[in-house]
């Protein structure tokens, strides 16, 4: 008889196939006791069986087994087959209409063209499942477990550590702290991207290939945004993540510097940057026709060229067409030297004190106190002193205050933005050495800009017309 071997395991830590070599070499010596002709061997390495994503091989036992090329498939057990309902259902159907025999290292042949044979099939079937089921159970309550204790439970090496997951390794290390530096003064993640790459740091995870991956910004912003980082251990992604506990791993920064990057790179104006690079006052300066009921924004664009001159930068307003439109240079120039002039004062240092600044460590200790009085409600309702629906009023109450304290986090944690300038013995050559987004992040922290028509016919600068507030 024709038989074709099928084999498959879930996981391959090594990468060796060791655990498909030691079921293949069995399979062949079922067949060769059988005395069968096996036609085909379809190995499936490092996938599961859970009706997840489609196997491959799998798909080709069942064409075999439709087109009747054989009388029997060959495998471990029924687990190594399938586990999932579906895959079960069209195994037995198909196996039912071409009358094939299942045979098993580890188990009995089951003969599918009797009743009983497909009985017991379903049946072990079953019993794969349910070991799944009861798996996924006992590894989401240890995940919790792990979550609540603070614990690395193992997988992929983070970003930062080392494979213990613990350990930290400096040179990531140091790259992460001159990240969330960088973004809470205003540089974009792909211009952290390009610093990581620049500085020869690839993402823990290779390509398909093995090669090295590149940082994008695509791949900045979850590792930033990760609570690790701030030696928190969280549960669940995105907006459903949940900080648990102080994890075990000693943090890379603190966490009011965590909580004010997640505050910067979680909000929605940096969703969609204007096109085409920034300029110093792009998004910052405001058209002085709309007035503040109506902040349109002024943006900047390449005027188109004329007899034959190149197009220059121009801020118009994004409202209306018509209400501003300035050459970019000379507003640039002009609001640079404001703030420069500003900075150089003898009391440009007042700008530095802030006097509504919160005790971290405070807000840390409040922190803590109220995630474990969120923990402690679920034994309250186990033992029955609150319903559910007074658990889920006291809960939602916790949640509000836990986010205020995160929410005072995330100011205190905000990085100083004038101090290099302010303490620099060369103002304008540490002007001149930021790159546009640090710039923009100094003309954000000191002031509002709106910029008026300069009058019809005016070709000369005239300073009156950009009017500056000023923020301190």
């Amino acid at each position: 008889m024709k038989a074709l071997i099928y084999v498959r395991q879930s996981q391959d830590r090594s990468g060796e196939e060791l655990g498909i070599a030691r079921q293949l070499a069995d399979a062949r010596q079922l067949a060769k006791l059988r005395g069968w002709e096996v036609i085909r061997e379809l190995p499936e390495n490092d996938t599961s069986a859970s009706g997840k994503r489609q196997r491959p091989q799998f798909e080709a036992v069942l064409a075999a087994i439709e087109a009747q090329e054989v009388g029997a498939v060959i495998a471990w057990d029924m687990t190594r087959l399938s586990r999932n309902r579906r895959d079960t259902v069209r195994l037995l159907e198909a196996g039912e209409r071409a009358k094939i025999t299942l045979a098993f290292v580890r188990g009995t042949d089951l003969d599918l063209s009797t009743p009983a044979g497909g009985l017991i099939a379903d049946i072990l079937a079953g019993v794969a499942r349910n070991e799944i089921a009861v798996k996924s159970d006992r590894q989401r309550r240890a995940a919790l477990q792990a979550a609540e204790q603070g614990r690395w439970v193992g997988g992929r090496r983070p970003f930062g550590y080392e494979a213990d997951g613990c350990t930290i390794r400096e040179a990531e290390a140091a790259a992460l702290r001159d990240a969330y530096a960088a973004v809470l003064t205003g540089v974009s993640l792909g211009g952290v991207a390009r610093d990581w790459n620049t500085r020869g740091l690839h993402t823990p995870q290779g390509k398909r290939d093995g090669s090295p991956s590149l940082w994008t910004s695509q791949t900045v912003r979850p590792t930033l945004l990760n609570p690790r980082y701030a030696g928190l251990r969280a549960r669940g992604r995105g907006k459903s993540q949940q900080v648990m506990a102080a994890a075990e791993w000693q943090a890379i920064v603190p966490e009011s510097t965590w909580r004010a990057a997640v505050a910067v790179i979680a909000d929605p104006a940096r969703a969609n940057p204007p096109r085409g690079g920034r300029s110093l006052l792009t998004g910052l300066a405001f058209c002085g026709v709309c007035g503040e009921d109506t902040p349109a924004t002024v943006h900047a664009g390449a005027a188109p060229s004329r007899k034959g001159r190149e197009g220059y930068r121009t801020y118009r307003c994004r409202a209306a067409y018509g209400h501003v439109g300035r050459a970019a240079e000379p507003v640039d120039e002009f609001v640079t030297a404001v703030a420069l002039e500003r900075l150089s004062r003898p009391d440009a240092r007042d700008l530095l004190i802030d006097r509504d600044r919160a005790d971290v460590e405070q807000l840390r200790t409040e922190a803590i106190a109220l995630r474990g009085r969120r923990k402690a409600l679920l034994g309250l309702v186990e033992d029955g002193t609150y319903t559910d629906a007074e658990i889920r009023d006291r809960a939602g109450r916790l949640a509000e205050k836990i986010a205020a304290v995160e929410a005072k986090l995330a100011d205190a944690g905000r990085v100083d933005i004038l101090g290099p300038l302010i303490d620099a013995d060369d103002i304008r050559a540490a002007w001149d050495a930021l790159d546009v987004e640090r710039q923009r992040a100094v003309i954000d922290t000191l002031m509002t800009v709106r910029l008026h028509p300069p009058g019809r016919g005016t070709r000369t600068f005239r300073p009156e017309t950009v009017e500056i507030e000023w923020k301190h």
